[in-house]
C-alpha cells in the first residue's frame, strides 16, 4: 500500500518529468523518417502515471490508448507486454534494475511500417501481412484474429502463409518473437539512446573551432588516478589562470587569444570528465566532483609553483569552491563569471529543465539517465538545439545577442552542438551542481570576485547582490551589457580584472 510520503514523491517525479520534457522543441518540417529519427508515441512510466515524451501528445487519443493498455497489464508484472488497440500496436516495457526507464509505446501502422522497412527490409510486408504480424505479437491467433477483423479463417491462413514466406519459411511464433525482440531493443534505444562515440574528439574540436594559439594535451597524475585533458591558451610565459568551464565551452575566437596576450594571462582549462568525450559514461556526482578537483589541482601543479587565480563559469563555481577548500595553498582568489544561485531564481518556461533534472536526481535517480539520454537524442535532430538555445535565453536581450552571434557565425549551430551534446556526461552535472552550489561552505579567507551581468534573467542581479552580501570576503562587479553568458567583450573585461588582481 503506497504511503503518503511515496505519493508525494511520485508527484515530484512526474512534475520533474513534465519540467524536462516541456522544453523539448516541437517537431517541424523534418525530412522523411529514418530509423534514427523514428517517432513512436512513447510515454514514460512514473508513479503509475504515463507521461508523454512529446508534450503535444498529452491528453490525446494516443495518450488515452496507451494509458488504457498500461492499466490493463500493469498488475500482471510481465517485463514486456504487447497488445492491439484498433489498428495500433501497443508495447509496455517495465523499468529494469539496470536503470532503463519503464515506458509504454504506441505504434500506428505507418510507424510500424517504418520500423519493419528499416529492420527487415527483405520482408516487404503489405498492410494485411503487417496486421497478421501485429496480432501474432499480441498473442492473438489466426482464428480469433479473423473474427476480430471480420475476415474468413481461410483468408487469414493464406495471409499467414505469405508472411512465413517473407521470413524464409519460419513459423509464426518464431517470426513474432524475432520481430518483437528487435522492436523492444529499438524502442529502448529510442527512450535511452546509446552513448556511442558519434561526435568529435577534443583534438577534432580544437582543430575545427579553436583559433591558433590554443594547445590541447592531457595530464596524468603520478599515481595514475587522474587523467585530465587540458586546453591551454595564451603565451606560455604569461601568468597562469585556471579556468573551470561551464556546461558547454564558450566560443573562443582570435580576439580572445589576442586579449590574453595583451593582458598577459595564460588560460588553463582542465576539462571535467566526459567533456568532448561522447562515449563517456556519467560518474556519480561525488566521483565527478572528486575527479574535477584532482584535475584542476594537477593542472595548477603542472603550470605554476605559486598560488593562482581561478576563474569559474556559472555552476562550475562549485568546483572552484571545492578546490579552494581542498587546496587553499594553491588558490589565490576565485573569480566567478555568471554566478548561479538556487533559491529565488525563476523556474518557469525553459528554466523548468534544471528544476526537473534536480527533482529526478533527488527522487528517482535511476530515471534520470534515460530521460537525459532521450533529451540528448532529441536535441541532435536538425534545428532542435537551436530552438532550445533561443528559447532558453530569450528573456535576456544580451544573452539572445550572444547566442545569435554564435549560432549565426562561421560554424552555425555545429560548434555549440559539439561542445554541449558531445559532453553529455559532463554537462549533466552543471544541473546537478545546483542542488547545492556550496556557497555556504566558502572559506572565510577566500577572496571571491563575482562578475555578473545586469541583464541576467536566469540568475537575476538582485539575487547575486544578496549572495555577495552573504559571503565573508566577496566583491561584486556588475557587467552592464551582459546576461548569463559572459563571452566575447564581456569576458575581456573579466580577464582585465583578473589580471589586475
Amino acid at each position: 500500500m503506497p504511503t503518503e510520503s511515496s505519493g508525494n514523491n511520485d508527484e515530484l517525479v512526474t512534475q520533474g518529468l513534465d519540467d524536462i520534457l516541456s522544453v523539448l522543441p516541437r517537431e517541424r518540417g523534418d525530412p522523411p523518417l529514418k530509423l534514427v529519427t523514428w517517432r513512436p508515441a512513447v510515454f514514460l512510466e512514473s508513479g503509475g502515471v504515463l507521461r508523454p515524451t512529446d508534450p503535444t501528445l498529452r491528453h490525446t487519443a494516443s495518450h488515452q490508448t496507451a494509458t488504457r493498455f498500461f492499466d490493463s497489464v500493469r498488475e500482471e508484472g510481465m517485463p514486456i507486454a504487447f497488445g492491439v488497440e484498433g489498428d495500433d500496436l501497443v508495447v509496455r516495457v517495465i523499468e529494469q534494475s539496470a536503470g532503463t526507464a519503464g515506458f509504454t509505446a504506441l505504434l500506428d501502422p505507418d510507424c510500424l511500417s517504418e520500423f519493419l522497412m528499416a529492420t527487415f527490409p527483405a520482408a516487404s510486408l503489405s498492410p494485411a501481412l503487417r496486421r497478421v504480424l501485429v496480432l501474432q505479437m499480441s498473442g492473438i491467433g489466426l482464428k480469433e484474429g479473423a473474427r476480430l477483423d471480420n475476415r474468413s479463417v481461410e483468408t487469414r491462413k493464406r495471409q499467414a502463409q505469405h508472411l512465413r514466406e517473407r521470413f524464409d519459411g519460419a513459423d509464426l511464433s518464431t517470426i513474432s518473437r524475432k520481430v518483437a525482440a528487435a522492436l523492444v531493443l529499438a524502442l529502448a534505444a529510442h527512450v535511452n539512446p546509446p552513448r556511442q562515440a558519434v561526435g568529435r574528439t577534443l583534438a577534432d574540436y580544437v582543430n575545427r573551432y579553436m583559433p591558433k594559439g590554443v594547445r590541447a594535451y592531457g595530464l596524468t597524475s603520478a599515481d595514475g588516478r587522474t587523467s585530465t585533458p587540458v586546453l591551454d591558451m595564451g603565451r606560455p610565459d604569461a601568468r597562469p589562470v585556471i579556468v573551470l568551464h561551464p556546461m558547454a565551452l564558450p566560443d573562443i575566437r582570435a580576439a580572445e587569444i589576442e586579449a590574453c596576450e595583451r593582458i598577459g594571462l595564460r588560460l588553463i582549462w582542465p576539462l571535467r570528465h566526459g567533456t568532448l568525450d561522447p562515449g563517456a559514461s556519467a560518474l556519480t556526482p561525488e566521483a565527478h566532483m572528486e575527479h574535477a578537483v584532482r584535475g584542476a589541482e594537477l593542472a595548477i601543479t603542472t603550470v605554476a609553483h605559486d598560488r593562482v587565480p581561478v576563474l569559474a563559469f556559472a555552476a562550475a563555481s562549485k568546483v572552484g569552491l571545492a578546490l579552494a577548500r581542498a587546496h587553499p595553498e594553491r588558490v589565490s582568489a576565485l573569480h566567478v563569471a555568471g554566478a548561479c544561485v538556487r533559491e529565488g531564481r525563476p523556474e518557469t518556461g525553459a528554466r523548468r529543465l534544471a528544476r526537473g533534472v534536480l527533482a529526478l536526481a533527488a527522487q528517482r535517480p535511476m530515471l534520470l539517465d534515460p530521460v537525459l539520454g532521450h533529451l540528448e537524442g532529441r536535441l541532435r535532430r536538425p534545428g532542435a538545439l537551436k530552438q532550445l538555445l533561443e528559447a532558453q535565453f530569450s528573456d535576456s536581450p544580451a544573452d539572445a545577442a550572444i547566442v545569435a552571434r554564435d549560432l549565426h557565425g562561421t560554424y552555425g549551430v555545429d560548434r555549440f552542438s559539439d561542445s554541449l551534446l558531445d559532453s553529455a556526461a559532463s554537462a549533466r552535472h552543471d544541473f546537478l551542481f545546483q542542488a547545492d552550489l556550496g556557497w555556504h561552505r566558502a572559506p572565510a579567507d577566500l577572496a571571491i570576485q563575482l562578475h555578473h551581468g545586469a541583464q541576467d534573467a536566469i540568475h537575476p542581479l538582485p539575487l547575486i547582490e544578496a549572495l555577495a552580501d552573504s559571503l565573508p570576503n566577496a566583491r561584486l562587479h556588475v557587467l552592464p551589457g551582459a546576461g548569463q553568458l559572459v563571452w566575447y567583450e564581456h569576458l575581456h573585461r573579466v580577464l582585465e580584472r583578473v589580471a589586475a588582481e
